[in-house]
C-alpha cells in the first residue's frame, strides 16, 4: 500500500513514518519501477506498535529490541516503569514541598527567611518511594534472569511460582543482588539484545543435548575453558566482577532453580544437563588426567570460580563469558561502575 493510506491506518505523520524508515525501524519494499514504498500490513503492525510505544516514552533503541525480540518485551516495560516511577516520585515529592513552601511563605523578605524555610525542605523522594523503586529492580532483574522461559501463557499455579520466584528476588534486590541490577541498567539495549540472542541459543544447545551427547560437550567445554585461560583481557573481567556481581547471581539462581524447575519443563531441562556436564568436567579435572586443565584454570581464575557438591554452574558461565553479559564493557568502565557503587575493583 501506498504511503497516504498508511497515514490514515497508523496516524503518524509522512515525516515520522520517513524517519522509522530512515532509523531502520521498518523496512517496506521499494518498488523499483517508480521508486514509491510499497507498504505490508507487517510494515503497518510495526507502526501501530511504535507509536503505542512511543507514546510510553520508550526509547526507540528500546522499541527496536522488543521489534527484533517480542519475548523482551516485559523486560523492556519494566526498565521504562522503573524510568517513569522515579520521575513520578521526584516530581510528586517536588510538587508536596513548592505547595508547602508556597503556602508558609507568602511573600519572601529576605534571603534569610528563604534559607531557613529551605533547610526544613527535601525535595527528593521518602523511604517508601525508595521501597517501590526496589520492588521495580527486582521485576527488572527477574524478568531478565529468566527472559528465555517465560515465552508461553502461565497456569495459575505457574502464577503462583511466578510471585514466589520474584518475592524472592525481591528479598534480595538491595543486598547481594544489587550490583546486578545496576549493572543491567548501565547497559545499553544493544548490548543486552547480543548477549540476549547469544545466550537463547546457547541455552536451546543445552536443553536438547541427549544423554549421549554429553561427552561431546564436555569437551566442548574444555576447549571452551582453556581458551578463556588463554585470554588476558577475559580474566581481568572475570575476575573484577565475580565477587560483586557472577558469583551472588550464580548463588542466587541455584536458589530459584527448584521453583523454576517447577515453572518451566525447558528449564528443568537445562538445569540438569548443564549440572550433569558441569559435574563431569569436575571429575575429570579431579582426575590425573585432568590435572593440568585444572592448574589452568586455577591460575586463570584466582580462585574465583565455587565448584562445590550439587553445583557447577560457574564453570558453564567462563566457558561462554567472552559473549555473556558480563564481558560487554572494558576494565576501565567496569572499574569505574564498581567505583560508582562503592566496589573496590581488584
Amino acid at each position: 500500500m501506498r504511503i497516504q493510506e498508511v497515514i490514515q491506518k497508523t496516524g503518524l505523520s509522512r515525516r515520522t513514518i520517513y524517519y522509522y524508515i530512515d532509523q531502520n525501524m521498518i523496512t517496506p519494499r521499494v518498488n523499483p519501477t517508480n521508486g514509491y514504498h510499497d507498504f505490508s500490513e507487517k510494515d503497518i503492525q510495526k507502526l501501530f506498535l511504535i507509536r503505542k510505544l512511543r507514546e510510553a516514552d520508550l526509547p526507540l533503541a528500546d522499541i527496536r529490541s522488543i521489534l527484533k525480540q517480542p519475548r523482551t518485551t516485559p523486560f523492556y516495560l519494566h526498565k521504562q516503569l522503573n524510568v517513569l516511577q522515579k520521575q513520578l516520585m521526584s516530581i510528586q515529592k517536588a510538587i508536596s514541598e513548592m505547595d508547602r513552601l508556597t503556602s508558609q511563605l507568602p511573600v519572601c523578605q529576605s534571603l534569610d527567611q528563604l534559607t531557613d524555610m529551605l533547610e526544613e525542605t527535601h525535595f527528593h523522594p521518602d523511604d517508601s518511594a525508595r521501597y517501590q523503586m526496589k520492588t521495580r529492580d527486582a521485576q527488572l532483574l527477574a524478568q531478565y534472569l529468566w527472559m528465555t522461559y517465560l515465552d508461553t501463557p502461565v497456569t495459575e499455579y505457574q502464577q503462583f511460582l511466578w510471585q514466589k520466584i520474584t518475592n524472592h528476588t525481591l528479598e534480595h534486590a538491595e543486598t547481594d543482588l544489587k550490583t546486578m541490577s545496576r549493572y543491567l541498567q548501565s547497559l545499553s539495549p544493544e548490548q543486552i539484545d547480543a548477549t540476549n540472542i547469544n545466550q537463547y541459543f546457547r541455552n536451546q544447545k543445552i536443553i536438547s543435548l541427549t544423554e549421549a551427547e554429553y561427552p561431546d560437550f564436555v569437551e566442548e567445554l574444555k576447549h571452551s575453558l582453556l581458551a578463556f585461560a588463554s585470554d588476558p583481557l577475559q580474566q581481568e573481567k572475570w575476575n573484577l566482577l565475580y565477587q560483586p556481581v557472577i558469583h551472588p547471581v550464580a548463588l542466587f539462581c541455584v536458589s530459584s532453580s527448584g521453583w523454576m524447575r517447577e515453572f518451566h519443563p525447558a528449564y528443568r531441562r537445562y538445569y540438569e544437563n548443564t549440572h550433569t556436564c558441569c559435574r563431569m568436567l569436575k571429575h575429570f579435572m579431579d582426575s590425573p588426567q585432568g590435572n593440568d586443565l585444572k592448574k589452568t584454570l586455577d591460575k586463570a581464575l584466582h580462585g574465583n570460580c565455587d565448584v562445590r557438591t550439587g553445583y557447577y554452574g560457574e564453570l558453564e558461565v567462563a566457558a561462554t563469558f567472552h559473549k555473556s553479559i558480563y564481558a560487554l564493557l572494558t576494565p576501565e568502565e567496569i572499574r569505574a561502575f564498581l567505583s560508582e557503587e562503592g566496589i573496590q575493583g581488584s
